[in-house]
């Protein structure tokens, strides 16, 4: 399975699997729909589209979980947007609401090699003491 054929909106409902996973060790339709703010048949479209990607284990009435596949690429994605939210937040400096939208968008565009660059620089820029770039970009 190539990631690359993953849309955005699909990777999303992977991440969103994987948090919901990790609270309830399972996900439910409607707790997916709650959290992404969609209608439940664009839920159920949509996983059935992962299914039969092989990304996630569901029948009709039934929990959702992640295949191996689907919970490496759903923390993949995972990853990414917490590095990038960091950036966005620490470095960066903007509202919570504006960089979780901003990580949100991007983590579908970069690799994680890109998003690992990301990460070194939030350390640096956050735990350097000498460092007064952060206080440059307010």
């Amino acid at each position: 399975m190539d990631k690359q054929e993953l849309t955005p909106s699909l990777e999303d409902y992977l991440e969103t699997i994987l948090v919901l996973e990790s609270k309830n060790r399972v996900s439910r339709v409607k707790e997916i729909a709650e959290s992404l703010d969609i209608k439940m048949p664009s839920v159920t479209a949509a996983l059935r589209n992962l299914k039969n990607r092989g990304l996630i284990v569901h029948e009709k009435n039934s929990f959702i979980t992640l295949t191996e596949e689907g919970k490496k690429i759903a923390q993949e994605v995972h990853r990414k947007h917490h590095i990038l939210l960091s950036f966005f937040s620490d470095v960066m400096d903007l509202e919570e609401q504006k960089s979780e939208e901003v990580a949100c968008a991007i983590e579908h565009i970069i690799d994680i090699e890109v998003a690992e660059k990301f990460e070194k620089l939030t350390d640096k820029m956050v735990h350097c003491s000498k460092c007064d770039a952060k206080t440059e970009l307010s």
